[in-house]
């Protein structure tokens, strides 16, 4: 009897050793391992007697730009799944190394008075004070200068560009012309200078001596002017201004009358930019504040004051055959405004509407949708979509999506855009226990 109580006390140790040993075995399996970005308290209460773990309180402290809530409520005392629920904001995480290595800059939204912007095409066309034209002083064969001469050569002030020969034309011939000048100036100084001899001998008064002097002085600037212009029965015709060859309106060698235009020249210092815009815009047309232009050359946006540009006018009235209203500014060409070509023009009208406008590098396409990257820290962002409005060429109304005092990228934003492609996965995402 005594061997089999001892038998029995052998046994019941072994039993409790093993229940024991079974739950430790349990607890370590609830001993998590986590990053150390982010920080877990877990409050584990055991009932051992039925062997059931209730997980009531983890307490989990993360970085700010994730949230993880962990659900617990459930822990068997076999090795059961752990499922955690991550709640991602979209976070891209852009570091301050990356920002550094590009033109990156944030900008905080504001509500600002908005502009109501007129977009149309406008043309590029001389200025009054741009072009000149060359017209023939007499009939004649004109002769260029350079045989070669041709559209886009650049001539300065004062150059000899042609000369019109009509030394044999049967009427006005210069040659002639030119005899009959030098002879009234030949007889004008012997005029001149036999009165002074008698204005010596008081035969004659001083008011005859002024007299003839007037007309001697008269009939030698004639005479200077045709040795200078005509010479050997030519007229020589120079560029009045610096610039470059418009059109050339006749042949060389082709016989011209009097007063009819042989070439245009251009300085193109100075454009006109005109557009035509609906009657409907006039009642606002008086609050014009300034303009931007697009050329169809480089795609690039320049304003007013880029060309030191300045609005000239626009029309007050229209007519049954053209019912659009002109609008006319003056620019200073920046090498790129060619004449004759078309621009794109944003016409900028002060307006009381307030709203946010953001620039049109801030704002990122995505098949068809618009979205910009709003800072929630430092270096980490969040994508957002946005409702676009009118532009004025460099910058856009935002209708919906951000409001005032949220911080934007304005440069860099597609370097943000990649970069929420290669960003690196939650290192507790779907992790066992």
């Amino acid at each position: 009897m005594k061997k089999i109580l001892i038998i029995a006390t052998i046994i019941v140790g072994l039993i409790s050793y093993s229940c024991v040993n079974r739950q430790q075995t349990t607890d370590n399996v609830h001993n998590h391992q986590h990053s150390e970005s982010c920080s877990h308290n877990h409050d584990h209460d055991h009932d051992h007697s039925t062997h059931n773990h209730d997980h009531s309180a983890h307490s989990h402290e993360h970085s700010a730009t994730c949230n993880h809530d962990h659900d617990h409520s459930a822990h068997s005392s076999q090795p059961a799944a752990h499922s955690h629920d991550h709640n991602h904001e979209g976070g891209i995480t852009f570091g301050l190394d990356q920002q550094a290595k590009i033109d990156f800059e944030v900008v905080e939204v504001v509500s600002e008075p908005l502009s109501q912007v007129i977009r149309t095409s406008a043309q590029i066309v001389p200025s009054q004070e741009s072009e000149k034209i060359l017209t023939a002083t007499t009939s004649g064969i004109v002769n260029f200068e350079d045989k070669d001469i041709v559209q886009g050569q650049d001539v300065k002030a004062g150059q000899v560009l042609f000369s019109i020969d009509n030394d044999n034309m049967a009427d006005g011939s210069l040659a002639v012309r030119r005899q009959e000048i030098e002879a009234e100036y030949q007889k004008a100084k012997a005029d001149y200078e036999r009165k002074q001899s008698l204005a010596e001998d008081k035969i004659i008064s001083q008011s005859e001596l002024l007299d003839a002097k007037t007309e001697y002085l008269k009939a030698e600037k004639h005479y200077q002017n045709m040795i200078q212009n005509y010479p050997e029965g030519k007229t020589l015709h120079k560029a009045s201004i610096s610039g470059s060859i418009k059109d050339i309106l006749v042949s060389n060698n082709s016989y011209v009358e009097a007063g009819q235009p042989i070439m245009t020249l251009a300085q193109n210092d100075r454009l006109y930019i005109r557009a035509d815009v609906q009657s409907k815009y006039y009642p606002v047309l008086k609050n014009i504040k300034t303009a931007n232009i697009k050329t169809a050359n480089d795609g690039k946006v320049y304003s007013l004051n880029d060309l030191s540009g300045r609005l000239l006018s626009y029309g007050k009235t229209t007519d049954v055959s053209n019912p659009l209203i002109p609008i006319t500014f003056e620019v200073k060409n920046n090498g790129i405004l060619i004449p004759g070509s078309f621009v794109e023009i944003f016409i900028t009208v002060e307006s009381e509407q307030m709203g946010i406008m953001l620039p049109n590098t801030a704002i990122v396409e995505e098949m068809g949708i618009y979205c910009v990257f709003v800072q929630t820290c430092t270096d980490s962002f969040e994508k957002r979509i946005v409702t676009k409005g009118v532009t004025d060429g460099n910058n856009t109304q935002i209708l919906k999506g951000i409001e005032a005092g949220e911080r934007v990228v304005s440069k860099g934003a597609v370097n943000v855009k990649l970069a929420q492609g290669s960003a690196a996965l939650d290192p507790h995402a779907g992790h066992v226990h």
